[in-house]
């Protein structure tokens, strides 16, 4: 009695501890997982409704298994190499509380790139088309960003830590991404090149705003990162003109019929982004205040709402 009661706490624990390497996983929330939205309006601007048959759902969910198995993996290898800073900003993780090693870290890291890795091989080989070459694009830029422990000893350089460092990798991994997605879904390499300068607008966006709830943290490691480097006001000034760029991109391919024309739909949440994040700042002369909170949300709102919307009226 006592020894199966042992074993069901035990199973109980290893329950727990998977449970929360899968939420570690997924933190921070993106639009990539741990709900692929990304995933999801890619497939929906490559495929009509009507077409819908067991070979595009088993497709969307290649898709989505590479989405949240690649994510997984950048997210949590992030967070093994993290140590020091997530100490300073006083985060904790999984390492920090003691419930996983850094070595048990180390091998998740490499078995979810790996699992990740062999998806994107099956389905390059499954449907012909050179996803493997644009996934491990990301999959270097990704690994070496974060990387704090191996080729940070070979380069003497790693990525994060330098403001042009964090330029170079969302430079190149979101247009990477990009790519490797579509191409499960699409051979239309000029509609993926779109997708890919689209992203690339928003990624830009993404990475002058990611570091500032770190600043304290960040500028105590003696990291380089845009928060430490940059006034918050100037960030979010140049992340919004990239927003900007991001919906005019949108409109632009949509006149020139690379999306359905009800794609024009999204200069609602353009006009939401303009009124509520743009102009408000730009009559402020780009000064933050406290009570500025919800027009930076209105960037992230804005730009959820185009996904959905680009999704949405492409799809049916």
């Amino acid at each position: 009695m006592n020894l199966s009661l042992e074993m069901d706490i035990w199973q109980n624990i290893r329950k727990r501890k998977t449970l929360l390497i899968i939420e570690q996983s997924f933190i921070p929330f993106s639009i990539f997982a741990p709900i692929p939205f990304f995933c999801f309006l890619l497939f929906f601007i490559s495929t009509k409704i009507t077409e819908i048959s067991i070979d595009k759902i088993y497709i969307l969910f290649l898709g989505i298994l590479i989405s949240l198995f690649s994510s997984g993996a950048s997210c949590f290898w992030n967070h093994t190499n993290d140590l020091e800073e997530d100490a300073k900003n006083n985060k904790k993780t999984l390492i920090s509380e003691n419930i996983i090693s850094h070595n048990e870290a180390i091998k998740i890291s490499f078995f979810l790139y790996f699992i990740s890795i062999l998806i994107a091989i099956y389905a390059s080989n499954l449907l012909n088309r050179p996803i493997y070459f644009y996934f491990l694009i990301w999959v270097i830029i990704t690994w070496w960003y974060s990387d704090n422990i191996y080729l940070k000893k070979i380069t003497g350089i790693r990525l994060k830590t330098h403001y042009l460092g964090e330029l170079l990798t969302y430079g190149v991994a979101y247009p990477a991404y990009t790519m490797s997605i579509w191409l499960i879904f699409s051979d239309s390499f000029m509609k993926g090149v779109v997708l890919s300068l689209i992203f690339l607008s928003f990624g830009i966006a993404v990475v002058l705003l990611k570091d500032l709830k770190d600043i304290k943290g960040d500028r105590e490691a003696g990291l380089k990162t845009f928060g430490v480097i940059f006034p918050p006001s100037k960030l979010i000034k140049i992340s919004c003109r990239f927003l900007i760029i991001y919906f005019l991109l949108i409109i632009i391919a949509t006149n020139f019929r690379i999306f359905n024309y009800n794609s024009f739909l999204i200069i609602l949440p353009f006009l939401y982004l303009i009124k509520n994040t743009f102009i408000h700042f730009q009559c402020k002369n780009w000064i933050i205040e406290v009570g500025d909170l919800n027009n930076i949300k209105a960037m992230m709102i804005s730009v959820y709402s185009s996904i959905f919307i680009l999704g949405f009226v492409n799809f049916i």
